[in-house]
């Protein structure tokens, strides 16, 4: 049974504002001993048997259909009780504060079952408890309503500063969906306040700050989170860095990486400084990449030294091109042609010197 959900149970004679037909009583009565006692077949078989009694528009009907509704959640039968919810509250016999329960089922069950209009439709009219508006606020946000959800999860921090961390998050999540990065930013540094022990608040601020371009700020964090205690592994640089050149942004992941190396959050391994390199020049920054290729191929391999010609050479900078090559020491056949290659495109891009005048 999920735990949201409240069983409600309206037997009890003296509540009825109405007469109950004997035989409906009978079933409703015969099918709460039946899932008592774990028989929910038994229970479901009860009550259907009973709905030709119960005429449209009475308690009767009220009653079975909204035991029915209870019933097909016990058996995670959601679209069901659905149906069945809907049913027993168009009746419009129920005591206001079971109608209002089924409402807030209702609506629960449309938001599992993804059916975000219907949702929305239900949460509107629902009284707006925190429970409630946090549904509208993830309703409105599957369906990319983020003119409605952000403003009404900001009304919530607003009125109650003490609302739950879920409200921050929510925030976070809208504003990064949005790009709105430094509103994103905000918004997780509130959660941290709450939470400077946990590692994940410091990493998700960082990786906010970078992705609002503030790659500076967000080395910053890292290293104030380690100076504060917080255990964050090389690992966890290393992912933020990744997150950012997978989804397509080499010069915030390099911008990033560079911060951290000066940071002396991360070592300057020849492995890292080689990534430098390459993240550089796949943002076409060419003259950090120009750089940071210059630092690998002082220690590097014949092929970083091959790579940093190439570059010298697309920048026009033939005869450094040519000096780089003079330095390579070619470790096989396809370095070889590589190197010849390179060699006869950058000679022939070299000026050529003035014929002497006679």
């Amino acid at each position: 049974m999920l735990r949201w959900l409240l069983l409600l149970c309206l037997l009890s004679a003296p509540a009825m504002a109405e007469q109950i037909d004997a035989e409906v009583y009978l079933a409703i009565q015969g099918a709460t001993e039946a899932e008592a006692a774990g028989d929910l077949g038994k229970a479901r078989q009860l009550l259907e048997a009973a709905l030709p009694q119960a005429s449209n528009g009475t308690l009767e009907r009220a009653l079975v259909t909204q035991r029915l509704a209870y019933l097909a959640i016990a058996g995670q039968r959601n679209t069901q009780a659905i149906d069945w919810l809907r049913e027993a509250l168009a009746q419009q016999k129920l005591e206001d504060a079971a109608a209002l329960q089924d409402r807030q089922n209702l609506a629960r069950l449309l938001m599992q079952e993804q059916r975000y209009p219907e949702a929305v439709k239900e949460l509107e009219a629902l009284p707006r408890s925190d429970n409630n508006r946090q549904l509208l606020v993830q309703a409105y946000r599957q369906l990319g309503q983020f003119r409605k959800a952000i403003p009404l999860a900001e009304q919530v921090v607003r009125e109650n500063p003490g609302a739950g961390d879920i409200w921050y998050r929510l925030l976070v999540g809208m504003n990064y969906e949005l790009e709105r990065f430094d509103q994103a930013v905000r918004w997780q540094q509130a959660l941290l306040q709450r939470a400077p022990e946990q590692a994940d608040n410091w990493r998700q601020l960082a990786s906010m700050q970078s992705l609002a371009g503030e790659q500076l700020a967000a080395a910053a964090t890292l290293r104030l989170a380690r100076e504060a205690g917080v255990k964050l592994d090389t690992t966890d640089m290393e992912n933020l860095i990744a997150l950012h050149a997978q989804s397509g942004a080499p010069w915030q992941a390099a911008r990033l990486m560079q911060a951290l190396l000066d940071e002396g959050l991360l070592s300057r391994s020849a492995d890292r400084l080689r990534r430098l390199a390459y993240l550089w020049q796949t943002a076409r920054d060419h003259e950090r990449a120009l750089t940071a290729w210059g630092q690998v191929a002082r220690n590097g391999s014949s092929a970083d030294r091959l790579q940093l010609a190439w570059l010298q050479y697309h920048q026009r900078q033939w005869q450094a091109a040519l000096d780089t090559l003079q330095t390579v020491q070619p470790a096989n056949a396809q370095q070889r042609r590589q190197l010849q290659s390179l060699r006869l495109a950058a000679e022939a891009a070299l000026p050529k010197p003035e014929e002497a005048l006679p």
